[in-house]
């Protein structure tokens, strides 16, 4: 995974790795901008070894549900799944309590939905749960939390960018009122979220979102360093620019269509999957799968047919400038 998300992104930064617990009970909680994509490049730019909580509609197929657990994935049920969540995640939550217990790790992308916008959504309340539960049963129990702030320069496009933030551990024993459950979960959700803010691009005000965004386009801020981002958010009002969009006929190199005619089978599919596409969160998710899937594939399948007219030699050729070009248009392209 690390090796294929290394071709489909121009750049991967990661900032804060530091601050990622060696030992001990540690829950990792980021935003969740890019569907897949969050998860995959958090557990390989980890030391750690992860679990994660995910959707319980993944699952519906039996054996896709039996390879989903065999990777420590553990399925979470949502309101709009229209059952009962409360009895169907009581498994979920047990399971990560025991977890904790054993001074494991997971992963949680707490905003509960994806979505492509530039700021930290209200926290869902499952990994205050997890904790205080925790507590309850085995109060000799820590538990850290890492924050972290996934930042993309486009979730859409390709080849994008992505910095992974992760921000100083945070205790939770401090927050934990044994006799005041209300006030534990406020006081966890505020100090995660608030932390959550500080390590990705935050746009408070949803009211002036569209216009913000605009303005930071324009300025050609690096949404990749959420520090100097969100300093400009802060005095936006300060900077007098025209936000008005102007279009702009992007030409595609040569090296992209030399890309396109030696992959053209997959590229075609890929043209074809994308309309139906309806949440554009997803289109980085399958375009990574058929990016690290059918593409070799297709490379591998076309070196056997030079192999045949030509020789193990030239077939080897063959197959390495294929790699070599489509990892050369994704590391000088412009999105």
């Amino acid at each position: 995974m690390r090796l294929v998300l290394f071709f489909y992104h121009k750049k991967i930064t990661v900032a804060g790795k530091d601050n990622i617990p060696k030992k001990g009970a540690v829950l990792f909680i980021s935003n969740h901008p890019n569907a897949l994509l969050d998860p995959l490049l958090v557990v390989t730019n980890n030391v750690r070894n992860i679990h994660f909580l995910t959707r319980a509609s993944a699952f519906k197929n039996k054996i896709i549900a039996k390879f989903l657990l065999s990777i420590k994935l553990i399925p979470i049920y949502r309101k709009r799944d229209n059952v009962d969540t409360i009895k169907k995640n009581k498994t979920a939550f047990s399971k990560s309590v025991e977890l904790m217990q054993e001074q494991k790790t997971i992963y949680i992308a707490a905003e509960g939905s994806h979505n492509v916008q530039r700021r930290v959504r209200e926290l869902k309340k499952g990994f205050v749960y997890i904790i205080l539960d925790t507590f309850k049963k085995y109060p000799e129990v820590n538990i850290q939390i890492v924050p972290i702030g996934l930042n993309y320069n486009s979730v859409e496009n390709y080849p994008s960018s992505v910095s992974v933030y992760y921000g100083k551990p945070i205790d939770a024993k401090n927050y934990y009122h044994e006799n005041n459950e209300n006030t534990s979960i406020n006081e966890l959700l505020k100090v995660v979220r608030n932390s959550m803010k500080s390590l990705t691009t935050h746009i408070e005000d949803a009211a002036s979102y569209d216009k913000t965004i605009a303005k930071l386009d324009k300025l050609g801020v690096d949404y990749l360093d959420p520090i100097k981002t969100n300093e400009i958010i802060e005095n936006i009002s300060d900077y007098d620019v025209d936000t008005e969009k102007t279009s702009v006929n992007k030409k595609k190199s040569l090296l992209y269509y030399l890309v396109v005619l030696n992959s053209i089978f997959p590229w075609i599919l890929w043209r074809k999957l994308k309309k139906g596409i309806k949440e554009k969160e997803f289109i980085s998710t399958f375009r990574f799968a058929i990016g690290g899937t059918l593409f070799p594939l297709f490379y591998t399948i076309q070196s056997i047919i030079v192999n045949c007219f030509f020789g193990f030699k030239i077939s080897l050729i063959y197959f390495t400038c294929s790699i070599l070009i489509g990892l050369l248009l994704t590391k000088t392209s412009k999105i």
